[in-house]
């Protein structure tokens, strides 16, 4: 049996926003052998995530907040996610943007970072909006977090009420595709997917990580001297002879991604960029965290270095 997770972000148990999770639960459930189980996210305690670090350093990564998805592994909406083939994860816009109960549940999954739990598990997002709305920004937020957790991200919908019977058709459709892509993870294992192929299913997204990753690394200029790698070897801030090691390779790699940006090879500029993304990380994490904040080597299935 494969099991989806329904997941209502809205402090509203029938609203919008649940009606078209309904809508894409009918849809799930048409398919065979799929049973879903629908949660309220606001009838559980979740607490912010406290930069501990106690996931990294703990072999098993678990949270030791005392709530429903710490417990060292024995919160209960934990235990729901870790038993789930695919999630629906539907959120209304608050002040333009997602809301807090969403960020707050995304934040919280932050342990699956160092293992690959959550890597490839199928997932679809609805934004629900009234008045002005904003679902289109408030999408684009859902999709950002669906690449930074690695999801196996099928796609999301901005709902507006003023197109509200569409959106419901729609979302039976789209519950319906995560139904069987859930079938797919219980019976034949969860999609794996390498860095290159995380940022290119993400190049045609609501939000697109590959064009993003460059403006973070180049600090907005879309510059070589500009750039933190560049910056930070000129300026001497980096003072292992490993991570200044990492920080050139970091800063050569990104120089390729550059020249391969301006001339609209994206896919080309992808292998680059994921090599770069992967020396700055391990620079960073070796300057600044292994010794001070985290004091821990980073996590095995973390962004591993090229070969």
């Amino acid at each position: 049996m494969a099991k989806v997770l329904a997941l209502l972000c809205s402090g509203r148990r029938k609203g919008y926003t649940a009606t078209v999770l309904r809508s894409a639960v009918e849809g799930a459930e048409s398919v065979e052998g799929v049973k879903v189980d629908w949660v309220r996210l606001q009838d559980y305690e979740l607490k912010p995530c406290t930069s501990c670090f106690h996931c990294i350093r703990d072999a098993k990564r678990r949270c030791p907040l005392d709530d429903d998805f710490g417990r060292m592994g024995k919160g209960r909406l934990l235990r729901k996610l870790k038993r789930a083939n695919g999630i629906i994860l539907a959120d209304p816009v608050h002040m333009w943007g997602a809301t807090a109960t969403c960020h707050l549940f995304v934040e919280r999954t932050y342990a699956y970072h160092w293992t690959k739990d959550l890597r490839g598990m199928p997932l679809i997002t609805f934004s629900c909006a009234t008045n002005q709305g904003f679902q289109l920004e408030a999408q684009r937020t859902l999709t950002r977090w669906a690449f930074t957790g690695g999801y196996w991200y099928l796609g999301g919908l901005p709902v507006h009420a003023a197109y509200f019977d569409e959106a419901l058709k729609e979302a039976g459709r789209m519950g319906k595709k995560l139904g069987r892509a859930a079938v797919r993870d219980a019976t034949r294992g969860r999609k794996t997917f390498s860095e290159a192929e995380r940022f290119r299913t993400f190049l045609d997204a609501p939000w697109s990580a590959f064009d993003h990753y460059i403006e973070n690394l180049s600090n907005g200029t879309y510059r070589l001297r500009d750039s933190l790698p560049e910056r930070a070897l000129k300026e001497g801030t980096f003072h292992r002879p490993e991570a200044v090691e990492l920080l050139t390779k970091a800063r050569d790699e990104f120089a390729k991604v550059l020249t391969l940006h301006k001339k609209g090879e994206e896919k080309a500029a992808i292998r680059h960029l994921v090599r770069a993304s992967s020396f700055w990380t391990h620079a960073t994490w070796l300057e600044f965290l292994e010794q001070q904040a985290i004091k821990a080597r980073p996590p095995e299935t973390y962004r591993p270095l090229p070969g």
